[in-house]
């Protein structure tokens, strides 16, 4: 084989090796084969900005949830939840804080014997700040005031455990990464 066969076959073996990655990469990427991200929950995109009443919550991470009229069955198992998420986060328990928000005074007496170690506020102001996420819903708020996560509730108790690891999966990444609260 002479030289110069060799150098475009050697050219060739080149080309082919830095195309056929980029061919491939462009066919998975347009066919949507590859899911991006590895939460739990439904990702905002753009986030919620909490801009009235932030003085209202606690410093650093909130694990928050607006309350219902009635807390019945869902409620219930929501903050069963969020409590053994807060004592399942382990040694960052004192950056993370569950929240439950009330729209007024006379709905927080109802939940003072259900979540006795949830910080409850009673916000009308953030509760319409927050009308863009669906009813029953736990959220994630960063130390900005991001609303960026949030995950259903279920009737059923097995079903709110098993979104509780979801909440804790995802806050275990936010605060490993997190340089900040």
């Amino acid at each position: 084989m002479s030289s110069l066969n060799r150098s475009r076959r050697s050219m060739i073996i080149v080309f082919v090796a830095f195309i056929v990655p980029l061919l491939a990469a462009w066919l998975i990427l347009s066919q949507n084969w590859y899911e991006a991200g590895t939460n739990k929950g439904t990702l905002l995109q753009p986030p919620i900005t909490l801009e009235q009443k932030t003085d209202q919550l606690p410093e650093g991470w909130q694990l928050g949830y607006i309350a219902p009229e009635n807390c019945e069955t869902s409620c219930e198992n929501t903050l069963y939840v969020m409590n053994q998420v807060d004592v399942a986060i382990g040694k960052d328990t004192d950056r993370l804080t569950p929240v439950v928000l009330h729209q007024n005074e006379s709905l927080q007496a109802d939940f003072n014997h259900s979540a006795p170690h949830i910080t409850q506020l009673v916000t009308p102001e953030l509760i319409s700040q927050l009308s863009e996420l669906p009813e029953n819903t736990v959220f994630i708020i960063d130390p900005m005031h991001n609303v960026m996560l949030y995950y259903p509730t279920h009737e059923d108790k097995k079903q709110m455990i098993a979104e509780g690891k979801n909440v804790l999966a995802d806050l275990r990444k936010l605060l490993k990464l997190s340089r900040i609260g």
